[in-house]
């Protein structure tokens, strides 16, 4: 049988006796022992307020004694978290003191998108504490472990170039192609022809499948992704969190009510965004809580979800879950557990914490919307008051997607991609080809080679760059060294991208030099595209060229008011400006550059995917269009 959930707990809580768990299934808990606070995180504070809530804990096995515990060990435990999460009703009963009782029903699993699972929760909840009847407990487990979940039997895993490559085609018609052409959804999903396909799975129009879980004598349809990033809970492409954006806007508008500065976060001093000093903490390794005592256990856990999903770019940065130590909620009785991490992001509905800046670096106020940085470590320097170019474009950009245009939030995702990509490139700068950085590619144990020079972020002038990286040197220095002890992965490391010649070249520096060239006549652009063709030599080559030019960001915080003073929404070039510049070189006045663009055309044509997205780029501007063929011809 098929382990989707591992585990099926239940619990109840009365106010004379407190937290208590009922039944575990198919057996009891290993390492429950050691998990003394088990049932206090299934059932949150303040839960005889609401009626119904949710909530949500990691825990990590150990592959030695095979017990679940609190704490992630890098040496001794699973590399995946499973997932505590938890239904709780508050059932009006007079018998009861407060005239209630509440009952909560638990799921373990592995399975990033567990929330799917709650309206199955909720009606074994209401059957279970109906009669106590274990059997429908059994049920569940059975109807959800029957099913394989998985796409095909197929071997081959999809790369994480490819899922950043899917999730970040945004403007194209991708899902009707999927839906309607079964053999470019094979392909994609790398189902070959010896693949056995899921018959427990059908396709859905959203880039995910469907399954039927048939319990208590009705068929419940759940949603699974077809795409997984790391880091990310739920669903990347199509977020089924209808708070997203609100939350998001709630970010961006909270305020930063202290007079304490912070060297690593408030960079711009108390100018600087919210949205800013969060990514920054993150990216430094603080420690950090979400509070809120007017709301539910669930709307803190989204924000915290919400939280992983943008500042890990959707896969761009990696080893939140298991490395950061993630508590998305908790309470006071959990400060030993929490004294014993060097960061954390955790959720909270205790007004204890906010009183004691001890146990936190940055605290997100929910209720008043209000940043709180700790007094514990004053600052000492001098801050600068103008804005680097990136953070500018980046708030200019998101402002712009979120309050003008309505944007789709797989759009606000790519803005959020793009930057975190952006701001990890500054702080790498030009230690991007360090071989003594940690690369999970097979290929970072090989000679490789560099076929040009230009590594790492690109700045148009030399005053520009001494000026980003002493803004952000001090966030630099922490985050490499947190890199180097293996806490983060970036996944578009250098070495990551090496193609099967084991050939280098940072698609994204020349890139941008080339969209930049008019600043910076030193660009060599004939040999830029000579190198971009010896480069691209095979399908995976040609994938990861095309997701680099979705990372270029726009030139200017200004680029993507173009489209609205036409009266328009954002063009297909809008959201790709690494493609309209290749396209752009057809008209260039060297010919050995046109020759060069029409190859690497010609190259991405090859491929099914590249192909499919360069002819919908190509046939959105009929100038192109004319250009390609007669150059081609």
């Amino acid at each position: 049988m098929t382990r989707n959930i591992e585990y099926i707990i239940t619990a109840e809580f009365h106010i004379d006796k407190g937290p208590s768990l009922l039944h575990q299934y198919p057996s009891q808990l290993p390492g429950l022992q050691n998990l003394v606070f088990l049932p206090e995180l299934m059932l949150p504070d303040q839960i005889h307020k609401r009626e119904e809530d949710f909530t949500l804990f990691m825990l990590y096995r150990n592959t030695t004694t095979g017990e679940f515990q609190y704490l992630y060990n890098k040496a001794t435990c699973e590399p995946e978290p499973y997932f505590l999460y938890t239904i709780v009703n508050n059932l009006k009963d007079s018998k009861f003191k407060r005239g209630s009782v509440i009952k909560s029903l638990s799921i373990i699993t592995k399975l990033l998108y567990f929330k799917n699972f709650r309206p199955l929760l909720l009606i074994c909840l209401d059957k279970y504490f109906g009669d106590n009847n274990l059997d429908i407990i059994k049920e569940l487990y059975l109807a959800i472990n029957v099913k394989n979940f998985k796409f095909s039997n197929s071997s081959s895993l999809i790369s994480i170039i490819k899922k950043l490559l899917i999730t970040s085609i945004l403007d194209l018609p991708i899902n009707d192609k999927i839906y309607y052409d079964e053999s470019f959804r094979n392909k994609l999903m790398g189902i070959n022809k010896n693949s056995i396909i899921n018959q427990d799975l059908f396709i859905r129009k959203d880039l995910s499948f469907n399954s039927i879980i048939k319990f208590n004598n009705m068929n419940i349809p759940i949603k699974i992704p077809m795409v997984e990033l790391p880091d990310t809970i739920g669903d990347y492409l199509n977020p089924t969190d209808l708070n997203f954006k609100p939350n998001l806007i709630n970010f961006l508008s909270a305020k930063l009510v202290t007079t304490n500065l912070h060297n690593e976060l408030t960079i711009y001093g108390l100018q600087t965004p919210p949205i800013i000093i969060l990514i920054n903490a993150i990216l430094t390794g603080k420690k950090i809580i979400f509070l809120s005592y007017d709301n539910s256990s669930g709307y803190i856990i989204d924000y915290v979800l919400l939280t992983l999903k943008i500042i890990s770019g959707g896969g761009i940065l990696s080893g939140l879950l298991t490395n950061y130590n993630v508590f998305p909620i908790i309470d006071v009785s959990k400060i030993d557990l929490l004294e014993e991490c060097e960061s954390y992001i955790a959720g909270t509905i205790n007004p204890f914490f906010k009183n004691n800046d001890k146990l936190w670096d940055l605290l997100y106020d929910l209720d008043s919307n209000e940043f709180h940085l700790t007094s514990q470590h004053p600052s000492d320097k001098d801050y600068k008051s103008s804005i680097i170019s990136e953070d500018a474009k980046f708030l200019s950009n998101l402002q712009l997607s979120l309050f003008n245009y309505n944007d789709d939030l797989t759009t606000i995702q790519l803005i959020f991609r793009r930057h975190i990509n952006e701001i990890i490139r500054i702080l790498l700068s030009l230690k991007n080809f360090n071989n003594n950085f940690p690369s999970d590619s097979p290929n970072s144990k090989k000679k490789l080679t560099l076929l040009m020079d230009g590594i790492g972020y690109f700045w148009q002038s030399d005053s520009n760059k001494l000026l980003e990286i002493s803004c952000y040197q001090l966030i630099s220095k922490k985050f490499q060294d947190l890199l180097f002890d293996g806490k983060f992965s970036y996944n578009l490391m250098l070495p990551n991208l090496a193609n099967e010649l084991n050939l280098m070249i940072d698609l994204q520096y020349h890139l941008q030099s080339l969209n930049n060239i008019s600043n910076n006549p030193r660009v060599n652009e004939r040999e830029i595209w000579f190198n971009f063709l010896k480069y691209l030599i095979s399908g995976k080559s040609l994938e990861i060229f095309l997701l680099v030019t979705y990372l270029i960001p726009p030139n200017s915080a200004t680029s993507l008011q173009s489209s609205s003073m036409h009266g328009g929404n954002l063009t297909i070039f809008d959201k790709n400006k690494g493609i309209e510049l290749l396209l752009l070189n057809l008209f260039n006045q060297d010919d050995q550059v046109k020759s060069n663009i029409i190859m690497i055309l010609q190259e991405l044509q090859d491929n099914f995917l590249c192909g499919w997205c360069l002819d919908k780029f190509i046939k959105s501007n009929m100038i192109y269009e004319v250009a390609f063929e007669e150059l081609k011809n």
